[in-house]
């Protein structure tokens, strides 16, 4: 079944997979920092101010998202999805009506809660629930939501703050949100459309059906750790460096015009990337490609770090888009690969609190080796020593069999080569 097949049989939740992950850029980095100058003048707040207020808000929301996510398991997902959408649009609503500073943080742990975590939760929870033979297609066309909002959504909302205020945009993003959802949730998703593909929805294998997977254990267990430098490393130096873009051109000695240029290849590589890895997780298993996503992002820094002329930008954009897209559909299959899908609520809980709080820590780290007088020329180093040994440790979670096949064919090339070397 290709992609338009797919579709065609399961429109409705490709529409729900995408709507969710699309408007969770309400929640996002991306978009939040549009609201910053407005709070600084209308608050007096200095710039360290309010990413304080941010940095704990998203700690907080990481710290959560174990507790509330895992409901999705027990919870049905559409009252799930529209308790959510409540949330949503209650903490717009309280945004643009703040009149004190306190209100500020609030708002925003309801923000990246509902908005970050818990939208793009629904939303991959439910690809990887209800799909089976096409998970990887599913996931694939889902997680499209996020560079569609990242390339429409920023220019968008800058019109509408600069035509009626960055309040009453709030109210319009609110209203926006829950009307979609709301009507969507009650009115076109049925039940008959929530029907596992693959028939009833099975505990993880070694697993009996009376004995119930505590986050304990999910913590505990070595297909946990294997994932879990992923997970992290990724939103971890993407909002890093997505932060500090200015700061990186400025390092390079380019003109800021370059950035959106940038950001462009980068949403358009991370489509491709996204589509092209649904097919071949449905046939090979995301095992199979575990290893491999994170090399792109290893030259795509090395690049940018050795590589003096502008057109690195657009390399390092591209090669970085590549790494995120298709490592979104990987990550996501990998977690119903290791762990079933019968708790997949509270699997996935877990690394979207570790992807949160990793999206903290990277502009926080970022900003004090910088602080610190190191610069990039300390930072990017630092970054590949990092990837190199999660590069590295993510082979054992290859199939054994796609190994000993690689090896029999290397062996096959290497014995071809010595018979006729010329």
């Amino acid at each position: 079944m290709n992609y338009f097949q797919f579709i065609r049989a399961n429109g409705v939740m490709v529409v729900f997979g995408i709507m969710m992950t699309a408007l969770s850029s309400f929640g996002q980095t991306f978009l939040l920092a549009l609201y910053v100058p407005f709070l600084i003048s209308d608050f007096s707040l200095s710039n360290s101010s309010v990413s304080s207020f941010y940095g704990i808000a998203t700690i907080i929301s990481a710290s959560l998202l174990p507790k509330v996510g895992k409901l999705i398991d027990t919870v049905p997902i559409k009252p799930f999805t529209i308790a959510t959408t409540f949330l949503f649009a209650i903490s717009l609503l309280t945004f643009s009506l703040a009149t004190v500073w306190w209100v500020i943080p609030i708002s925003f742990l309801g923000l990246r809660l509902a908005g970050q975590g818990l939208y793009s939760h629904i939303s991959i929870t439910a690809m990887s629930r209800y799909f089976e033979e096409n998970r990887g297609k599913a996931i694939s066309l889902a997680s499209l939501g996020h560079p569609l909002g990242q390339a429409i959504l920023p220019a968008i909302i800058l019109i509408v703050i600069g035509i009626i205020g960055w309040r009453e945009s709030l109210w319009l993003n609110a209203g926006l949100v829950t009307l979609i959802v709301i009507i969507f949730t009650l009115f076109i998703l049925k039940d008959k459309h929530l029907q596992p593909e693959g028939g009833e929805i099975n505990v993880s294998p070694g697993v009996s059906k009376e004995k119930k997977i505590r986050q304990r254990d999910i913590i505990r267990s070595k297909e946990f750790w294997l994932l879990a430098p992923n997970v992290f490393f990724i939103p971890f130096a993407t909002t890093g460096l997505f932060f500090y873009q200015i700061s990186i051109v400025e390092f390079k000695g380019w003109s800021e015009g370059i950035i959106a240029i940038g950001l462009s290849a980068y949403a358009v590589a991370g489509s491709v990337s996204i589509l092209t890895a649904g097919p071949l997780i449905d046939r090979y298993r995301a095992k199979t490609f575990f290893p491999w996503y994170l090399i792109p992002f290893f030259f795509a820094i090395l690049g940018l770090w050795v590589i003096p002329n502008t057109w690195s930008m657009f390399v390092y954009m591209i090669l970085m888009g590549l790494s995120v897209g298709f490592g979104s559909a990987i990550l996501a299959a990998l977690q119903v690969e290791f762990f079933g899908k019968k708790y997949l609520g509270s699997v996935r809980s877990i690394f979207t609190s570790m992807m949160v709080l990793s999206s903290a820590v990277g502009p926080a780290l970022y900003g004090i080796i910088l602080d610190a007088g190191w610069g990039w020329e300390m930072v990017f180093p630092i970054n590949l020593v990092i990837l190199v040994p999660i590069i590295i440790q993510s082979f054992r979670a290859m199939p054994r069999f796609t190994r000993a096949k690689w090896k029999f064919k290397y062996k096959r090339i290497k014995a071809r080569w010595q018979i006729h070397p010329s």
